[in-house]
């Protein structure tokens, strides 16, 4: 999952139009801010509002705030008349991180500068600033980008109340009922709806699209990034184990670690070891206690040959890598460690964690205030509250400094357990393909919500070069749905990593799907 290390950076902007209005409100939150924007994107010019404000979330029994949920939304002028756009409402992962990478890096319609490939980082550091996103998604929906109870300015109104919001089951319901108070104030009750998620946050929209049909709320589409499919089937661990090999084998393409046969087409060779993965591997793993020592060897020199390590580093007996295994293996001779994030990334080895994404060269304390300048001056919201993952405030002593991730509850299984026991329990088990995920797994929430609604679609997307997922599995997965569900699927792939949009062709790719995903979706809605 991703951590909230990853900071994205905002510059101060002159805005055109950006006079401050501030809307009283009586439950509590600070005020709403709204302002005026233009931006130009490809010749053609946005024009915009832009609110920023705290939603509360009430007790319904007894009506009192339980907690508040931040949002940035962008609203594009419309002329009058006109249907209303869709509406995306977007938020990052975690648990317990805010959404200044989506909002930021992604897609909103100022996006920090960074290197085109944050796999070669310029020499000269790049700037602290934005600039007009030409990939921006706001160019084909309005967007909502969300920071639940945790993160950012979001909070529970009293202590007590954080573990009702800091757990799986919790952050569901929560998130539904913000959709449901925003489109409820704003007026968007009859707008096609469209729930966007990066990688825990893939658990958010799905869970949350169930929770929203349940209330009598259609939710027109769910895009997921970087998180798989939550729709209560997975791959077989033979499966899963076989598909991760194309990504492998796509780093070790890119890092020039196959043999030189492998290194004459990306395309051809990428199919090749899929092929192999799927006819061979897979079933050669699924019974790998009976296998001959000759059939074992066998597999062992093509896994290695495939995925680009040395083969003395597979396991005989369990004839896999994990994900960590592979990172920190496949350029050890050049004493070099992989990109958890990120394979093309490199860093020495014993680094620790790398491949956060496009986070530039400035120092990280540059780009949170810059960010929060930019939040508080351009969009004009005047708050003391601290940004949570940027900024840090007072807690009696003894009494905080946790973050929403160390608290996180992981209730959405048959058990219960705490952040630091799921991270126990991952330590010990069997690594399966990535060898990285919460306990228990997602619960069948997107199918459930496309039983309670047929015309639910789904977006799905994963970088090429993420270790924590895979595009084949992705593919594999919607091939084995039902029928009533495939057709309703869309899969993506781009040559990134886990926050595939920090890379340039990548980003204007996501974009072009994206806004041909929402255009479609939005269209059947009318109907």
């Amino acid at each position: 999952m991703r951590p909230q290390s990853f900071l994205a950076g905002i510059a101060l902007v002159a805005f055109a139009n950006a006079t401050v209005a501030q809307q009283a409100n009586s439950s509590g939150e600070p005020k709403l801010a709204t302002t005026r924007h233009q931006i130009s994107v490809n010749g053609t010019v946005l024009k915009y509002t832009a609110r920023v404000g705290l939603i509360p979330i009430l007790n319904n029994d007894a009506g009192d705030v339980h907690g508040h949920f931040g949002f940035v939304s962008y609203t594009l002028d419309r002329a009058q008349g006109q249907p209303p756009r869709p509406v995306v409402f977007v938020w990052n992962g975690g648990p317990g991180a805010n959404s200044t990478t989506v909002h930021f890096v992604g897609f909103g319609p100022r996006r920090l500068r960074s290197s085109d490939d944050p796999a070669h980082p310029p020499a000269t550091p790049v700037p602290v600033e934005l600039y007009d996103n030409d990939a921006t998604w706001l160019d084909f929906a309005d967007l909502v980008f969300v920071d639940p109870v945790g993160t950012g300015f979001s909070r529970p109104t009293k202590p007590e109340y954080a573990a009702e919001f800091l757990n799986t089951l919790g952050d569901l319901a929560s998130t539904a009922e913000f959709i449901r108070l925003y489109l409820t104030r704003f007026d968007l009750l009859n707008t096609p709806v469209f729930l966007a998620g990066e990688s825990y946050g893939t658990w958010r929209a799905s869970g949350a699209a169930e929770a929203l049909e349940k209330k009598g709320i259609r939710v027109a589409g769910v895009i997921l990034i970087s998180g798989g499919v939550q729709m209560g089937k997975v791959s077989p661990d033979a499966i899963r184990t076989a598909l991760f090999v194309a990504s492998r084998t796509a780093t070790a393409f890119y890092h020039k670690k196959l043999a030189p046969e492998l290194m004459r087409d990306e395309k051809a060779t990428l199919d090749e070891a899929r092929k192999w993965a799927m006819t061979e591997y897979a079933p050669a793993w699924d019974r790998r206690d009976s296998l001959s020592d000759a059939d074992r060897e066998k597999t062992a020199l093509q896994l290695a040959r495939y995925t680009g390590v040395d083969p003395s580093a597979i396991d005989r007996k369990t004839l896999m890598m994990s994900s960590p295994q592979f990172t920190s293996t496949l350029l050890r001779d050049r004493n070099l460690t992989l990109g958890r994030y990120d394979m093309r990334i490199t860093q020495p080895a014993g680094g620790g964690r790398g491949g956060a994404g496009a986070a530039g060269n400035a120092e990280p304390v540059t780009r949170g205030s810059v960010m929060m300048s930019y939040i508080r001056n351009d969009l004009g919201f005047k708050t003391d509250l601290t940004y949570q993952g940027i900024e840090n405030g007072y807690a009696p002593t003894g009494a905080g400094g946790r973050g929403a991730a160390a608290q996180w509850v992981w209730n959405q299984g048959t058990t219960t357990m705490s952040s630091a026991e799921a991270s126990a329990t991952r330590a010990g088990a069997a690594s399966v393909g990535s060898g990285d995920g919460p306990p228990g797994g997602s619960q069948p929430w997107l199918r459930r919500a496309m039983d309670l609604d047929p015309r639910i679609t789904v977006f799905v997307a994963a970088g090429l070069y993420d270790s924590l997922n895979s595009c084949a599995d992705n593919d594999y997965l919607v091939s084995v749905l039902e029928p009533q569900f495939a057709r309703n699927f869309t899969v993506g792939c781009y040559g990134g990593g886990h926050m595939m949009y920090d890379t340039k062709p990548a980003r204007f790719a996501l974009h072009r799907d994206v806004a041909a995903y929402v255009k479609k979706t939005a269209e059947a809605f009318w109907k």
